[in-house]
């Protein structure tokens, strides 16, 4: 397809392509609208799951810190009022039916100066352990005996795993500071009885301090190593939200994972792209085929034109010289007689006629005839500019036309080919010459066809003096000047 054809097809295509184009884009953004908006209301819902996640985990755990604050004030009460002979076996038996690990089932006696004093665990009756050092301690001395103290997550001695303190203040009958009682929650399994009772649950969560630390984490996926800092939990990948512990400064914490959350939005996103590329497709089909078709109307025509222009080329040239045939050379003296009359632009007409051209052709043969007719084309061409046309009229005349040409210039450009003819006979050995009429028009003839005739007079006029001669002249204010006369006007 060369670039005409391609503009034709461009031409007749651009009003379906456009507007291909504009539904092109309005789908495709219509698409990413609502990829974007099915994103955002994925992960929206995935956050509000979090937060009542994380909401719900801080109350559980505000449950079990409110029981434990029972069961301390209970413990208190016992031991500051000698209710029993042993002030915390008698609350022993109470304890058993409670859930939990061994560790959060014990409450733990400790005097004024922080040391050991007793245990509702029977078989732990003696032990040097002191909790003076500890902030929840030392908070209790100061502090009011209503209030819980929340101590940081430690290891427990016996346990071996994290725990966190709850202490109640104890006060003696004066009301001075008398010890604490201790209670000790296991955080990690309130996290896994929290995800037990919520089966299929796809979140993690977990208790973390509001300084940092991870106490407990329950995953919801495959096992991974548990975080150790809440900065581990917020991560680029996971919606994560947090809810306060009141009155602590413990947070409970609900994460999940982005790629679980959009594995329904993926679906959608293939879903709506296939749809986008089908429909794409389906619109593009029909111009494909359009374009195809018009390809080929277009390609027809253009068959048709090259086959016109090339017959309309051969009906104008000569097909042995390749030079302007008579129609054409008329074309070009038509056109060069309108320029005249229209801006006066001069022209020059030469007729040449060929000398013993059939003595030629009977001697040595047509086959040479053709040679000398060709050669005589070739010299001719060679002489002339590239806005000059040359024309073979017939047998052994040709005819020349230049635009511009006037009286004073016509000798320099003729002159030079009859020099040029010449010598090429020569160097052939041919017994031929040349007759040449030239009359150069500066005023429009009353006819386009009377400056044909006046060249051919001229060539005439050539022969009848003898041949092998060039004859001039110039036809000016509706009056023809020979070349005697022309001199005789210039005299």
């Amino acid at each position: 397809m060369d670039r005409t054809e391609l503009t034709r097809v461009a031409r007749i295509l651009w009003p379906y392509l456009a507007l291909w184009l504009v539904v092109a884009a309005a789908l495709v953004g219509f698409a990413g609208y609502e990829l974007r908006h099915h994103r955002e209301a994925a992960l929206g819902a995935g956050r509000a799951e979090a937060e009542n996640l994380a909401r719900v985990m801080s109350e559980h755990m505000q449950q079990v810190l409110d029981a434990a604050d029972r069961t301390l004030t209970l413990a208190k009460i016992v031991h500051e009022h000698r209710l029993a002979q042993e002030p915390l076996g008698a609350i022993t038996d109470a304890m058993k039916p409670m859930h939990g690990t061994e560790a959060e089932r014990r409450i733990n006696l400790f005097d004024r100066d922080g040391r050991f004093v007793a245990s509702t665990d029977r078989h732990l009756q003696r032990s040097g352990v002191s909790v003076a050092d500890r902030n929840y301690f030392m908070l209790a001395r100061v502090g009011s005996d209503t209030t819980l103290y929340i101590g940081e997550a430690v290891m427990g001695r016996v346990s071996r795993s994290t725990v966190i303190p709850v202490a109640k203040r104890v006060t003696a009958a004066d009301g001075t500071f008398d010890g604490v009682v201790v209670l000790a929650l296991d955080p990690q399994r309130l996290v896994h009885l929290f995800r037990a009772l919520r089966v299929g649950e796809r979140s993690s969560v977990g208790i973390a301090h509001r300084d940092g630390p991870v106490l407990a984490w329950g995953h919801a996926g495959t096992a991974s190593a548990p975080p150790q800092t809440i900065g581990e939990v917020v991560q680029a990948d996971h919606v994560i939200a947090l809810s306060v512990v009141h009155g602590t400064e413990l947070l409970a914490f609900a994460s999940l994972s982005e790629d679980e959350l959009l594995a329904g939005h993926r679906r959608f996103q293939l879903a709506t792209l296939a749809f986008v590329a089908t429909t794409i497709a389906a619109m593009t089909l029909p111009i494909v085929l359009l374009g195809v078709r018009a390809w080929r109307d277009v390609h027809r025509r253009r068959v048709l034109e090259v086959r016109y222009a090339t017959a309309a080329q051969q009906a104008r040239t000569d097909p042995l010289t390749g030079l302007a045939n008579r129609t054409g050379f008329d074309e070009a003296r038509r056109a060069a007689y309108d320029r005249l009359k229209r801006d006066g632009t001069p022209f020059a007409l030469a007729f040449v006629d060929i000398d013993h051209f059939k003595r030629l052709n009977d001697t040595l043969g047509h086959e040479v005839g053709d040679d000398a007719l060709r050669f005589v084309a070739e010299t001719l061409v060679g002489g002339v500019r590239q806005s000059d046309v040359v024309g073979r009229l017939g047998g052994d005349e040709f005819a020349v036309l230049m635009p511009a040409v006037t009286a004073q210039t016509m000798h320099r450009r003729f002159d030079p080919i009859k020099h040029d003819l010449d010598a090429m006979v020569a160097r052939h050995g041919w017994r031929i010459s040349f007759s040449i009429g030239v009359v150069a028009c500066e005023s429009a003839t009353p006819r386009a066809r009377d400056a044909v005739n006046l060249a051919d007079r001229m060539m005439y006029d050539a022969k009848g003096a003898g041949r092998d001669a060039i004859r001039y002249a110039v036809f000016r204010d509706g009056r023809l000047f020979t070349e005697e006369r022309v001199e005789a006007a210039a005299g």
